[in-house]
């Protein structure tokens, strides 16, 4: 019974042949050179286990192409530009994506494009391709459907629509990447602190990525409950909460509801109350004839004393002087 290949052996078993690549056997894989009269250029691919396989790239002047209308392999390639530029097209949208060094590339197959052409200038790049039809047959079948309904939102949380992403790399990700580039293999050991490497930046990508999401799902969470407890404080500056009975109705730490305030609006839950309250003040007094001391009253204030003093801090002038500079003719 033959082996199933998969899209990485139909890949370069496709470059191998069209581009005239001449083929040397290494202790992981195979290095390909393409042939002078497309460029110039290498490869070397190298298998770390079943669905994992790392690729280095040396192209100083090549253009390539790839009829991708075949496959339907779920691959997850990620890569990271050590020099130079590259160009992705795709057929049939002509769509172009760019990168250059320093920044990571992320593909997804299972879509819908038909043909590529690569063009490279000077460009080195490490790829690490990640088939998951291989790798969740190790899934205990009890946690499967778990497993790749979580594996498809994060991946559809990266694309969201596309299927290849260009960003900058984090520091750790560039780290994790020389590191990789500077690695020879020659014995077992060898393999073995590369296999490590590999999924440290497979580990190190979607970990930076779920923080991301973490941080996002995050703030907005803590940003409903900012604007929550503003509701709140708005409908009752006559007798508005403590912070104690706020954080309590919107089931938070007190140290959280004032941290997250302050980070959000900029204040303190005091300092927002107090300059709410004044707003409010300078409304009334602009637009009613009620007296100081009912403003006071209707904004919290039971001394029209206090009232007078925190508004003035706040104007640099007494509510009765502002009511005779403002008031609605």
């Amino acid at each position: 019974m033959g082996v199933e290949k998969d899209i990485i052996d139909r890949y370069c078993k496709y470059i191998e042949e069209e581009f005239g690549c001449k083929t040397s056997d290494e202790i992981l894989g195979k290095k390909y050179i393409i042939g002078e009269k497309f460029g110039m250029g290498n490869f070397s691919r190298m298998k770390i286990e079943d669905g994992v396989e790392l690729s280095i790239f040396h192209m100083y002047k090549a253009d390539t192409h790839f009829d991708n209308s075949i496959y339907e392999d779920d691959i997850l390639e990620i890569s990271y530009c050590y020099s130079g530029t590259g160009e992705i097209m795709t057929f049939p949208h002509k769509k172009k994506y760019a990168f250059k060094e320093g920044q990571i590339c992320i593909y997804k197959g299972l879509n819908d494009v038909d043909y590529f052409k690569f063009k490279y200038d000077n460009c080195k790049t490490v790829s690490v391709h990640m088939n998951f039809n291989t790798i969740k047959n190790v899934i205990n079948p009890i946690w499967e459907d778990k497993i790749i309904i979580d594996w498809q939102n994060n991946i559809n949380e990266i694309f969201k629509g596309d299927i290849l992403v260009i960003e900058n790399a984090s520091c750790e990700i560039k780290k994790i990447a020389e590191e990789i580039d500077s690695m020879v293999v020659n014995n077992m050991l060898d393999y073995m602190k590369l296999k490590l490497k590999v999924m440290e930046l497979l580990a190190t990508f979607f970990g930076e990525k779920c923080n991301k999401k973490s941080l996002k799902d995050s703030t907005k969470k803590e940003t409903e409950i900012i604007i929550a407890s503003k509701e709140i404080i708005s409908k009752s500056l006559q007798n508005t909460p403590s912070v104690k009975e706020l954080a309590s109705s919107l089931d938070i730490s007190i140290y959280k509801l004032q941290e997250e305030f302050k980070n959000i609006t900029g204040d303190t839950v005091y300092e927002y109350i107090k300059k709410l309250r004044i707003e409010k003040g300078k409304q009334l007094l602009k637009n009613t004839d009620m007296t100081i001391l009912e403003v006071a009253n209707e904004i919290g204030y039971e001394n029209p004393s206090k009232f007078a003093s925190v508004f003035k801090q706040y104007n640099d002038i007494t509510p009765l002087k502002y009511r005779k500079l403002n008031i609605s003719k």
